[in-house]
């Protein structure tokens, strides 16, 4: 461990020891009252953090059924940011899923599928500018369009951005692209609600009895939009790279299919090329990663452009 880091423990009386978990963006450390310190290392920075503390307490007056995260406070700590937040109990349901009978692993999903519908009863504030909670670019706001016109345009800053590697690992790709436009030059008649974007078992916190206690992590994708966008990749993401070799994906298609009618499954199929598209490079921009991978391989999956709508 730095000195540096060293000493903002030591000013918040925090020991290594306190240490409760670890991951991409930040080091986890319980404190005494019951709150968290979140420990940034060069991965976020002070602006983000007020604006997603700002969200989050938008977020409060709200009853998903679960608790959601909120900001106590933000600081930057010589080259470390640190926020102070509430703790959310219960551990990731993605730390409980290798061992569960047929059984339990369908309650599971519907359990899940619940979790990410109940995030939709909140609306889009009316005062809300833009689609995209972190939209450097602007390319989300309202009054440039609706929901549809906003993919568009987001979709065409990312393929420019990587178009060669799509053109050589994705058949007929502008053919393809060319599909998807066309689509989403149709108006966007639906409702507005909010999206988590990275809905998965690893952001999903639940309890001895796998009753969902928590969210975490809204961020990048997080944004005001169709609902569907977040069943879509929360279908996809459940069990993201086949790591437990059950089928899970057809199995969960079917629970979402069966709960919210065979109509939606273009769309579905829509919104996952959709985000395949956009978050290709978002771990590697060179495209060279196991993500990059998952999405070309979304793209050349010929079923979902046939059905998609």
């Amino acid at each position: 461990m730095s000195q540096s880091k060293q000493a903002i423990l030591r000013k918040y009386g925090i020991s290594a020891q306190q240490r409760v978990s670890s991951g991409m963006e930040a080091e986890v450390y319980a404190l005494p009252d019951g709150t968290v310190l979140k420990l940034y290392d060069g991965t976020a920075n002070l602006a983000s953090l007020a604006v997603l503390r700002q969200f989050y307490a938008s977020l409060q007056g709200y009853d998903v059924g679960y608790a959601l995260p909120y900001i106590v406070s933000v600081a930057q700590e010589g080259a470390f940011c640190i926020t102070i937040e509430r703790h959310l109990p219960g551990v990731p349901m993605a730390s409980t899923m290798a061992n569960l009978a047929p059984a339990d692993m369908e309650r599971l999903m519907q359990t899940y599928l619940s979790a990410v519908l109940a995030l939709h009863s909140i609306p889009m504030p009316p005062e809300v500018r833009q689609y995209k909670l972190f939209d450097e670019h602007g390319l989300s706001l309202r009054i440039h369009g609706n929901w549809h016109t906003f993919l568009t345009r987001w979709l065409a800053q990312k393929t420019a951005a990587i178009a060669p590697n799509f053109q050589r690992d994705v058949s007929d790709f502008a053919v393809k692209l060319t599909q998807l436009i066309d689509l989403l030059a149709q108006p966007y008649t639906g409702v507005h609600c909010l999206v988590h974007g990275d809905f998965f078992p690893g952001n999903l916190l639940v309890n001895q009895h796998h009753e969902v206690t928590a969210l975490l992590d809204f961020g990048l994708f997080t944004l005001w939009g169709d609902p569907l966008f977040d069943v879509a990749t929360a279908w996809v993401f459940f069990d993201m790279y086949d790591d437990l070799k059950a089928d899970l994906r057809q199995r969960l298609l079917d629970v979402v299919l069966a709960r919210l009618g065979e109509g939606v499954r273009g769309v579905l199929y829509r919104y996952v090329l959709i985000y395949s598209l956009l978050s290709a490079n978002t771990y590697a921009p060179d495209c060279s990663d196991g993500h990059y991978r998952w999405c070309a391989a979304n793209l050349n999956h010929q079923p979902y452009w046939d059905a998609m709508a």
